[in-house]
């Protein structure tokens, strides 16, 4: 095994919320740190739901992912630590994700986490895993998100959300998906408001987190809307990591 006393950071929100660029840039600036996605705990294509109503694949809905199989790899994870074999992770069909912060930005984030991991190792002899996992569904299951240790959360308005991802496309296990006309506002959309209403105040998705997610779940929040430029946000996860490694 390697490094022990895993921390296990998740990032989650609804599709094209930026929480993907943001945990790779994380990864990239955390030495020896790992990203885990749950877009590899996708079923197989031929296993996708389909929408009974739009008669379309539904990779939005939690039914699309392995639980069972994400859960049992975190669980390991947290009791384990992360195996020194590469052939233990999953396969990833996400590409690597260019670092897109100015020198000056990167060289002041390391400097930031160097400082506070030298603060760890002389207050400690454990050293700390530190583990993003980044996934669109992390919080629709309260019992999915007790297995994080600190969790963050991204989201924006339906138009902001929906003009991004219109530019998108997504690897699968058998090729490339790219969305059929009108699939963000018809399975996209609703399946995350289904899912993730009950986080919010009034049950409305382009409000703020209420009472239950932020005290009992813990979650904290971000708006990432088409002003947010990447150091502001990776700025303000990093002030939600650092101090609670």
């Amino acid at each position: 095994m390697t490094k022990s006393n895993p921390i296990i950071i998740a990032l989650s929100g609804p599709s094209s919320s930026g929480k993907t660029t943001i945990a790779s840039s994380l990864h990239n600036l955390f030495k020896d740190s790992i990203l885990i996605h749950l877009d590899d705990f996708y079923r197989p294509e031929d296993q996708i739901p389909i929408d009974e109503i739009k008669n379309e694949q539904n990779w939005d809905c939690p039914e699309a992912v392995d639980f069972e199989k994400f859960t049992r790899y975190i669980e390991d994870i947290k009791e384990n630590g992360i195996p020194n074999s590469s052939k233990h992770q999953p396969e990833s069909l996400e590409g690597d994700v260019e670092l897109k912060l100015s020198s000056a930005d990167i060289d002041h984030f390391k400097q930031q986490i160097d400082t506070k991991l030298n603060t760890i190792r002389e207050e400690s002899n454990e050293p700390r895993e530190i583990i993003f996992v980044e996934g669109f569904m992390l919080y629709h299951d309260p019992k999915i998100i007790s297995l994080f240790d600190i969790k963050l959360f991204y989201f924006a308005s339906f138009k902001v959300l929906k003009s991004r991802r219109e530019s998108r496309k997504y690897n699968t296990d058998v090729g490339v998906w790219v969305d059929p006309p009108h699939y963000f506002q018809d399975i996209v959309w609703p399946e995350y408001e289904k899912y993730h209403k009950y986080l919010f105040e009034n049950q409305d998705v382009n409000h703020t987190l209420n009472e239950y997610a932020k005290n009992e779940l813990v979650i904290t929040s971000y708006k990432n809307d088409e002003k947010s430029s990447l150091r502001e946000l990776v700025d303000w996860t990093m002030n939600q990591i650092l101090p609670r490694l």
